[in-house]
């Protein structure tokens, strides 16, 4: 191949990257919720929740579920007669407080309007993935999986002695006394200390009371089991966490035996992540440094329902 048929080559290929990707733009999202050839009447809907739930597609959220995006999927299938049972394949070990509820709230509208969901526990489904889990009429989990983890945790580095030793200073004007808390300058001090722990302690009475509810079992029975530990699928079904082991093809099986739907229902499943979510990716990581995805933008502290 001469140089001006591998300039060629490589024109068409940028070609039709930049088709697919303007396609993957432009195209309502909707594109993504792909449909099975219909065989009999009924639907079974899968919805994939991998990686840590957050509410955006930052850097460090790329190949993460979006929340919104997962929120809104299972809005339109409550609102979806068709529907009539939904597969939660969970491969996550948590994410943010509010990213998790979302999705939840909408898990439970789902089941207000007559779908029998289902969870099918990938690798990993603790902290906030099993909080989306515990919702589900019956969980699927394989042996080995790790779940569990059911608490709060909220973490933030002290880089007061680096700062120091580098010549880096913060000065820091704020409207109150706990308006830079968390501030990764200095470290916290007692009554910061107090506020946060509070904090802690209500959403992780929040996430008490959801699997409570969700799995049907005393509240008083379940703190023994939440203190952030993580269990084997094995061991949860011991501690009735879950309901079943299996795979994910036995927790379909499970889906279509709940909801009454013939052995080859409709099967409405979501894709992986378009190339438009990796060119917000790239284009959100250009010129970033460690240091500044760490400390930039400081405006408090973040509950996360995350074991790692």
């Amino acid at each position: 191949m001469n140089r001006d048929q591998l300039l060629r080559a490589i024109l068409v290929c940028y070609g039709l990257a930049l088709l697919v990707g303007l396609f993957s733009i432009l195209h309502p999202k909707d594109w993504r919720l792909k449909r099975v050839p219909k065989k009999q009447p009924g639907s079974l809907a899968i919805i994939h929740i991998y990686g840590p739930i957050r509410t955006d597609l930052s850097a460090s959220a790329w190949a993460s579920p979006d929340a919104d995006d997962v929120a809104k999927r299972l809005h339109r299938l409550s609102e979806n007669e068709e529907v009539k049972a939904i597969l939660l394949r969970i491969n996550s070990p948590g994410g943010t407080v509010g990213a998790v509820q979302e999705i939840h709230t909408e898990i439970l509208r789902c089941k207000a309007k007559g779908k029998k969901v289902v969870a099918s526990l990938g690798d990993v489904a603790a902290s906030g993935g099993y909080y989306l889990a515990s919702s589900a009429d019956r969980i699927v989990t394989d042996p080995g999986t790790i779940t569990g983890s059911i608490g709060v945790v909220m973490q933030f580095g002290n880089l007061q002695g680096l700062f120091q030793k580098v010549g880096v200073q913060w000065e820091v004007i704020k409207s109150g006394p706990f308006k830079d808390i968390g501030s990764p300058s200095r470290p916290l001090t007692p009554e910061e200390r107090r506020l946060l722990q509070a904090s802690i302690d209500d959403a992780y009475d929040q996430f008490v009371v959801a699997v409570s509810t969700g799995r049907k079992m005393p509240v008083e029975k379940l703190r023994s089991l939440a203190d952030g530990r993580i269990y084997t699928g094995r061991q949860a079904l011991a501690a009735g966490l879950v309901d079943e082991l299996g795979n994910q093809e036995d927790a379909v099986q499970v889906a279509i035996r709940l909801a009454g739907l013939p052995a080859q229902p409709t099967i409405l499943s979501d894709t992986k992540r378009s190339l438009s979510d990796l060119i917000k990716h790239l284009s959100s990581s250009v010129g970033r440094t460690n240091l500044e995805t760490l400390v930039e933008g400081w405006s408090g502290p973040s509950l996360e329902y995350r074991w790692r």
